[in-house]
C-alpha cells in the first residue's frame, strides 16, 4: 500500500503536458472559429510552430509547395492532421526526455502503430480523431517509467502469456496498472474526457457503457501487437483482428499494407 501511494504521488507530480497542445485538444474542429483558435494556440508557442512546420514540410507528407504558416498547414493538411502532428511532437518530446531505454522505444513504436491503425479504422467507420487517441492510449506506461524508473522497464520487459498477466504484474508490483496510471495522469494534465477514458479502457472493450471509439482503439492496439509492435513481450502474438464482413474500403487495413505504413511513420517520427 505504501509503495502504491508513493507511485501515485509521483504520477500526480509529473511535469505538465504541453499547454498549447492541450488547447488544441480542447478545440472542436466543428466550430467555425476552429482555424483562428488554432492560430491563437500556436502563437503562444513559436517553438511548437517551428517543429510542426518542419515536420509538415518533411518528405513524409509529400507537399509540393512549402508550408510556411499555420494557416497554410491547416488548409493543406486539415485541422485534425495538424492537431495529430502537434500531439505527436509534444508526446515525442516527453519520451525523449525520459531517456533512451529500449523499453520506451518499444512503447513509442507501439503507440505510433496503434495510432496509424486507429486512423485507418476511423476512416473506415466514420470516426475521426482516432489517431490522437491511439497515440496517447499507453501514456500510463510512460508515466510509470518516469515515476518508478528502470524497475518498471525490467518488470514489463519479461515475457507474458497475455496482456492480462502483464497488467496483473503491474498491479502487484506498483499498485496500479498502466491503464489506471494513464487515467490519473490525464486528469492531472487536463486532457479531454475522451482521451482520458481511452487510456482507462483500451484493454477493456466490455466496460460499462463502452464508447465506439474506445472499442476501435482496443482493436487498433491488438492490430499493432499482432504486427509485431507489442507493448510488452508476449509468448504468442495476438491474432490480427477480423473486421465485420462487408466493411468497405479495407485495403488500408490489410496487414501488409498497414505494416508498411506503420514502419514508414516510425522511421519518420523516430525518437
Amino acid at each position: 500500500m505504501r509503495q502504491s501511494l508513493a507511485v501515485i504521488d509521483k504520477l500526480a507530480r509529473l511535469p505538465p503536458f504541453h499547454p498549447a497542445v492541450l488547447k488544441l485538444l480542447e478545440i472542436s474542429i466543428e466550430n467555425e472559429s476552429a482555424e483562428s483558435d488554432y492560430k491563437e494556440a500556436f502563437k503562444s508557442d513559436p517553438a511548437l510552430t517551428a517543429d510542426l512546420l518542419r515536420m509538415a514540410n518533411s518528405a513524409a507528407y509529400g507537399q509540393r509547395t512549402q508550408i510556411q504558416t499555420i494557416g497554410r498547414a491547416v488548409r493543406l493538411l486539415g485541422l485534425e492532421a495538424v492537431r495529430s502532428l502537434a500531439t505527436t511532437i509534444a508526446l515525442r518530446s516527453k519520451f525523449q526526455r525520459a531517456g533512451s531505454s529500449e523499453y520506451l522505444l518499444t512503447v513509442w513504436a507501439h503507440s505510433i502503430a496503434t495510432a496509424v491503425a486507429a486512423e485507418a479504422l476511423g476512416g473506415l467507420f466514420g470516426s475521426p480523431g482516432l489517431y490522437t487517441l491511439g497515440l496517447t492510449h499507453d501514456l500510463g506506461r510512460l508515466g510509470l517509467f518516469l515515476s518508478v524508473g528502470e524497475e518498471y522497464a525490467t518488470e514489463l520487459s519479461q515475457e507474458f502469456a497475455d496482456i492480462g498477466e502483464a497488467n496483473e504484474r503491474e498491479k502487484a508490483r506498483f499498485g496500479l496498472t498502466h491503464c489506471q496510471a494513464g487515467e490519473l495522469i490525464a486528469r492531472e494534465w487536463g486532457f479531454p474526457d475522451n482521451l482520458t477514458a481511452c487510456m482507462a479502457n483500451h484493454h477493456n472493450p466490455d466496460s460499462e457503457q463502452p464508447c465506439v471509439r474506445d472499442r476501435l482503439i482496443c482493436v487498433a492496439c491488438r492490430m499493432a501487437g499482432s504486427l509485431g509492435f507489442q507493448e510488452v513481450p508476449l509468448r504468442q502474438p495476438p491474432p490480427f483482428p477480423k473486421l465485420p464482413d462487408g466493411s468497405p474500403n479495407q485495403s488500408t487495413l490489410e496487414p501488409e499494407a498497414l505494416w508498411d505504413e506503420i514502419t514508414r511513420r516510425i522511421a519518420t517520427l523516430g525518437l
